[in-house]
């Protein structure tokens, strides 16, 4: 008997895994500060040292050498360094068709271990410029993210958006820039302001304005691993008044300005 399930394959292929950055680093008590509701979700491997993450305020978590930390996207959290801490570190998106993330379903950080053969895996490749490898490592990250979520009873599930905030949010990603009003986006869409911000908030807990500005700086994070663009051609690509303002609201979301950002991105 032959049995197929189209549905599921649909359902998986409007998904976009991306890795945004995979690298390894060793940092010291400099190595600390606050990322609020981050846009994208990071894990980490922790090879040696000591350092911890802070949640909801005062939830202190200690960052263990041979184990996994994942935070999702959304989730604010501080970081410091007690001494020094040598790990590899991910940051990546799960998003629909719509580009909402649906890792920000989880909510908090995630802690786990896995075998030395899938840490392993990681290291060797951390210096590969070869296809396959890069496969091999998307896969690895992908299925510790699914185990985690697993473990933690988080249900991976797309969003139903209506179609007012589907077509305003591909009005944006269109037209990305700090410039974009709502009024401009409705004027496009032949849907009313109060709709479209009544729906945002409701359907994606915030606000179109802050919509926006997270795409913005999503987009200035990727555009930072183009050694070609200086950081005033990304401020004004993405339609800030200036480089210092665009440096302001870099730091606010990342916790580290462009230009230091840039450097950890870069070899």
């Amino acid at each position: 008997m032959f049995q197929e399930n189209l549905s599921l394959c649909n359902s998986i292929n409007t998904l976009h895994f991306v890795l945004l950055y995979y690298g390894r680093a060793t940092v010291n008590t400099a190595w600390n500060g606050t990322v609020l509701d981050p846009i994208f979700s990071r894990l980490m491997y922790i090879v040696d040292g000591s350092a911890y993450i802070t949640v909801n305020e005062n939830q202190r978590i200690d960052l263990e050498a041979g184990k996994w930390y994942f935070i999702p996207a959304g989730c604010s959290f501080g970081y410091a360094c007690e001494g020094h801490l040598d790990h590899i570190s991910f940051r990546l998106k799960l998003c629909d068709n719509d580009g909402i993330d649906l890792l920000r379903s989880c909510r908090k950080p995630c802690v786990q271990s896995f075998s030395e053969d899938v840490t392993a895996l990681l290291v060797r490749n951390l210096n590969s410029s070869q296809i396959v490898d890069g496969l091999w490592v998307r896969h690895t990250i992908c299925g510790i993210v699914l185990a985690m979520m697993d473990e933690n009873q988080v249900v991976i599930q797309p969003q139903k958006l209506s179609q007012c905030v589907v077509d305003a949010i591909q009005y944006i990603q269109q037209h990305l820039s700090m410039h974009l009003t709502v009024t401009e986006i409705t004027e496009h869409i032949f849907v009313s302001k109060s709709t479209v911000t009544k729906r945002f908030q409701k359907e994606l807990s915030m606000s179109v304005h802050d919509y926006i500005t997270d795409t913005v700086l999503f987009e200035a994070s990727q555009l930072l691993q183009n050694d070609s663009l200086s950081i005033r051609d990304i401020s004004e690509r993405l339609g800030f008044c200036d480089q210092f303002y665009f440096s302001r609201r870099f730091r606010e979301k990342f916790g580290v300005s462009p230009r230091d950002y840039r450097k950890q991105i870069l070899p």
